[in-house]
């Protein structure tokens, strides 16, 4: 469950902006519904985050990104780079600082790094220390990391080398940005969760789930499908010349298991399978979406663009679903659709994103503003938004445009 981001100096994040999924104080709206209790705290169950074309909303999504691929995908040797994306590709450090909660515990992690090497990392558990790091001085470590800092690469996250030594800490931060933040890339969508679909009861329940969205599929099969790939120590030996002429098939070997998703559509004169790549997005998105919400997992999920691959009665539909009182999951939203503010939101899930005359992207939400009429029951933040209340907006020229479109040049 996230409770807060923090980004500094990562694409249009120039100065460091905060972005919450922490309930606004005194706000009581729709608490039963939109948000969740954890550790004492109530946090948001969905965050929307608006703003015109290029004003820095998906940066947000790409800097956990960013952050999670550090953590999960470790440089591999000294020279190495650490992955950057800088603002204006400048010389400095970025700075990332996450705090989270699992399974009753609040982990705090802090990163400052450059392309070259980790500048400060710390870890905090429930507000007490596990690590910290300044470069490479140690100030703080477990016990059984002691004799081990010496091994500790200066492009080496602790967080890695801690939780591959079975630091109980860090092995749960580690799971976290692993298993429980995750991308809804409706690009590339991985089929091993309709391995849940094996259960006919909640098979039943999906497919039920599909027809109230108005998608004419009436069944859904999940194939497993082992294949042979080349096992890396296997192609590493015989880099190294060591191959052994009594290598057996299996050492060359590794069995991967992937799984093919197939759906029945109804159709007047007969039904007829459609593999699940070659669905529409919509359709795809909508459908990992069912075995998330339907299983309360408790995870945070990203998605990009919400609005891309819907009608707007879906969007506002899935959206009500996001925040009913039974779904667990957390969701942070990029969109476009300005319609969606007005579909039972607090004001701290409604974000925006707008960058400054030097195109630095800042980050606030309407919780952030005094606005006496946000105390009325009628509130239109739609409405509000585009007579530029709260910034944000799409300045567009169409003067301009039309005469560059009529010029000669």
């Amino acid at each position: 469950m996230l409770v807060d981001f923090n980004v500094k100096n990562y694409r249009s994040f120039k100065n460091e902006q905060e972005f919450s999924m922490e309930t606004g104080k005194r706000l009581r709206k729709y608490q039963k519904s939109n948000t969740i209790a954890a550790m004492g705290e109530r946090m948001l169950k969905s965050a929307l985050l608006f703003g015109a074309n290029a004003n820095g909303k998906t940066n947000l999504i790409k800097a956990l990104l960013m952050l999670k691929s550090l953590i999960i995908s470790p440089t591999r040797n000294e020279l190495e780079p650490l992955s950057t994306d800088t603002f204006g590709y400048n010389k400095g450090t970025t700075c990332f600082d996450i705090t989270f909660i699992k399974r009753s515990n609040k982990y705090k992690y802090f990163l400052e790094y450059d392309r070259e090497h980790v500048v400060h990392e710390k870890l905090l558990v429930n507000n007490v220390g596990i690590f910290e790091r300044n470069e490479q001085h140690f100030d703080l470590m477990p016990l059984q990391l002691i004799p081990l800092k010496d091994n500790i690469r200066k492009n080496q996250l602790l967080l890695y080398f801690a939780q591959q030594n079975n630091e109980k800490n860090s092995k749960e931060t580690f799971e976290w940005f692993s298993e429980d933040l995750i991308f809804v890339d409706t690009d590339r969508i991985r089929n091993d969760r309709f391995k849940l679909l094996e259960k006919e009861d909640f098979k039943k329940l999906f497919l039920n789930f599909l027809k109230a969205a108005d998608f004419n599929i009436v069944d859904v099969e999940v194939r497993e499908k082992k294949e042979e790939i080349p096992n890396p120590e296997y192609i590493l030996k015989k880099l190294n010349d060591s191959e052994s002429d009594n290598d057996s098939d299996d050492a060359r070997t590794l069995q991967n298991i992937s799984y093919d998703v197939y759906s029945t559509h109804k159709a007047e004169h007969g039904n007829f399978s459609v593999f699940f790549n070659n669905e529409s997005v919509g359709t795809k998105v909508f459908m990992v979406l069912a075995l998330y919400i339907l299983n309360n997992t408790n995870k945070t999920l990203l998605i990009d663009e919400f609005d891309r691959s819907y009608h707007l009665e879906l969007a506002k539909a899935l959206l009500k679903l996001i925040n009913s009182e039974k779904q667990t999951n957390q969701f942070i939203l990029t969109t476009h659709e300005l319609s969606l503010m007005d579909t039972n939101l607090r004001q701290d899930q409604i974000w925006f994103a707008e960058k400054n005359r030097f195109g630095e992207t800042e980050l606030f939400s309407v919780f952030d503003f005094n606005d006496p009429g946000l105390k009325r029951s009628d509130f239109n933040y739609k409405k509000r938004y585009l007579e530029g209340l709260y910034g944000a907006t799409q300045m567009v020229n169409t003067d301009l445009l039309l005469e560059v479109l009529d010029s000669d040049e």
